[in-house]
């Protein structure tokens, strides 16, 4: 009987290591469950993510297409309205020679007739410039100046580098081929973005800026025969941005070579 309360009290204390393993189990399963469903969560999230992530890069590329389309209506519609411009400076300069009465006018101030003759040469650059810088998808703009070309450094040089690439070539001779047929006076930018400069033969930002002006400038004068008595060169570096440099795409902007025609002749 002794022996029987004995066993009994033994049992009795191994029951607890019964109970305390069965739960240990439990709490083991139930994390393991856990873990499982927040891992199926976060795939599903990734999954999201991508598809997120791909429809707005879907989106992007649409509207780069739809500004692409609109650039070129618009260089379009301009080279339209110059060319109309043209031809009604041409028609109205044609009248002007037919005069109805035979009678002597006082002539025009020295200053009125070269001022008029120098409109009339910008509209034709202007019109002709158009037509051209159209085939490469590319725009000017008007300023007090004269008409300005923003050239974007990724068509005309490699990263740190001052040497006109071929496509490069291919724009600049385009421009020039339209300058040697008038004696406007030419201003040649270069800038830069305010990244220093890593790998390069030049130093600085504002002597990379000047040597890209320069080689613009001599292909003109070198491949295309223009007078070097023309033009004017200036780098500025990256002291005056279009944007600011707070992204790869406004230094990308920054990055160019601005072509200035100047209404003055040489």
């Amino acid at each position: 009987m002794l022996d029987d309360r004995l066993y009994d009290e033994k049992e009795l204390e191994k029951s607890w290591l019964l109970s305390y393993s069965d739960l240990i189990t439990l709490l083991f399963v139930i994390v393991v469950i856990i873990a499982a469903s927040q891992k199926a969560n976060i795939q599903v999230e990734r999954e999201e993510a991508k598809k997120e992530t791909a429809q707005q890069q879907a989106t992007l590329q649409q509207v780069h297409e739809s500004l692409d389309l609109l650039n070129l209506q618009k260089l379009e519609l301009q080279r339209e309205v110059h060319e109309l411009e043209a031809k009604k400076n041409s028609l109205a300069g044609t009248q002007s020679e037919q005069p109805d009465v035979p009678t002597a006018k006082p002539a025009p101030p020295i200053g009125s007739v070269d001022t008029d003759a120098a409109e009339r040469d910008m509209e034709t650059v202007r019109t002709q410039l158009s037509s051209a810088l159209a085939e490469l998808n590319l725009d000017f703009e008007e300023t007090e100046e004269g008409l300005r070309i923003r050239l974007p450094v990724s068509i005309l040089f490699a990263s740190g580098s001052a040497e006109l690439r071929a496509q490069g070539k291919q724009v600049v001779g385009t421009v020039a081929g339209v300058l040697k047929r008038f004696g406007n006076r030419v201003r040649i930018e270069g800038y830069t973005d305010d990244v220093p400069i890593a790998h390069s033969p030049y130093k600085t930002n504002w002597e990379l800026s000047t040597g890209r002006a320069i080689a613009v400038m001599r292909e003109m004068v070198d491949e295309y025969t223009l007078p070097s008595s023309r033009f004017t060169v200036a780098g500025l570096g990256e002291y005056k941005p279009l944007v600011d440099n707070s992204n790869e795409e406004n230094r990308s902007r920054n990055r160019r070579v601005e072509i200035i025609i100047l209404a003055e002749k040489e």
